[in-house]
C-alpha cells in the first residue's frame, strides 16, 4: 500500500508552492524589488552570504540562469527593503530567513491566530549587533522598545510579494506597492504654514503679526531666519533672548493670540 497524503497535506502544499517552486527570473525580483540587474546580481552574491538561497537554480554558476522560488524572491525583497534604508546587510540573512518562516508558517493550521506581524530591530547598546523584535496585533503587554526603531511590516510584505508572484505568473500586471515620496509640507511657523504669524503689510510685503517691516526684519534676524518667496527658511544660528528679542516677540504674540481668539469667536 502506498503513502497517501491527507487533503489537508495536499491544501498546504498546494498553498505553499509558489514559495517553494523555483519558477521565477532576476528580471521578476527586479519588478518587485526595483532593484537593477546588476545590483540585485551583487546583492544575492553567494559569497556575500546576504540571503539564504541554496538549491542549483538558485547558484547555478557562470554563465547560467537564475531561477527563484517565491520564498527566495520574498526574502531578497525583504533584505533589500531593509537595506535600502540603513540596516546592516550582514544582519539581512537572519531577517530575511524570519520572513520567509512566517509566510511557510502562515499557512499552517492556527497559523493566523497572530496577526500583523512586524519586525522592529535596533542596535544594541555597544552597536556590535542589533536586536529583532517580533511584534504582533494580539500582544498582550507594549513591548520595551527604545524610541528609534527600524519596522519592517512582515505581513504587508508578504501578502504584497504574493500578489505580484501570481501575476507574474498569469503573465499579467504586476502591482506596484512603491510609495511616493510625500510632497514637503509648508513650514507651520512660514506665511503658508497654520502658525497664523504672518500677514502682508501695505507695500506687499510678508511681516509677523503686530510688527512692523523693520520690527519683522529685526526679530527674523534675532532667529537666523528669512522669507525667500512665501517660504520661511534658516539662514544663521541666530541669537534668541535678550530684552529687545523678548519685547519684539511678545508683542508679535500677544497680535496672534488677539486675531485667533476672534476667529474663534472670543
Amino acid at each position: 500500500m502506498g503513502f497517501e497524503m491527507s487533503d489537508e497535506e495536499i491544501n498546504l502544499m498546494d498553498a505553499n508552492h509558489i514559495w517553494t517552486h523555483p519558477q521565477f527570473l532576476v528580471a521578476d525580483v527586479c519588478k518587485i524589488t526595483g532593484a537593477t540587474p546588476k545590483a540585485l546580481e551583487h546583492f544575492v552574491n553567494p559569497k556575500r552570504g546576504l540571503v539564504r538561497l541554496t538549491g542549483p537554480h538558485a547558484n547555478p554558476g557562470t554563465g547560467r540562469r537564475r531561477v527563484f522560488t517565491g520564498g527566495q524572491v520574498l526574502m531578497i525583497a525583504a533584505a533589500y527593503a531593509m537595506t535600502r534604508i540603513g540596516f546592516p546587510q550582514r544582519f539581512s540573512r537572519l531577517l530575511a530567513d524570519d520572513v520567509e518562516r512566517r509566510a511557510h508558517w502562515r499557512n499552517l493550521p492556527g497559523g493566523n491566530l497572530q496577526t500583523g506581524m512586524m519586525l522592529a530591530t535596533y542596535p544594541t547598546q555597544d552597536g556590535e549587533d542589533w536586536t529583532v523584535i517580533r511584534l504582533f496585533n494580539e500582544m498582550g503587554e507594549e513591548p520595551k522598545l527604545p524610541v528609534a526603531v527600524h519596522l519592517l511590516d512582515v505581513d504587508r510584505l508578504i501578502d504584497q510579494v504574493k500578489m505580484q508572484l501570481e501575476a507574474i505568473i498569469n503573465d499579467e500586471d504586476v502591482p506596484d506597492f512603491s510609495v511616493p515620496d510625500p510632497k514637503p509640507e509648508p513650514n507651520w511657523y512660514g506665511p503658508n504654514g497654520g502658525n497664523r504669524s504672518w500677514e502682508k503689510s501695505n507695500s506687499g510685503r510678508w511681516v509677523y503679526v503686530g510688527l512692523t517691516e523693520d520690527e519683522t526684519d529685526e526679530l527674523l534676524e534675532m532667529e537666523g531666519s528669512a522669507i525667500e518667496g512665501d517660504e520661511l527658511v534658516i539662514v544663521g544660528e541666530g541669537y534668541r533672548g535678550g530684552e529687545r528679542y523678548l519685547e519684539l516677540f511678545e508683542k508679535h504674540e500677544r497680535e496672534r493670540q488677539k486675531r485667533i481668539g476672534m476667529d474663534m469667536g472670543g
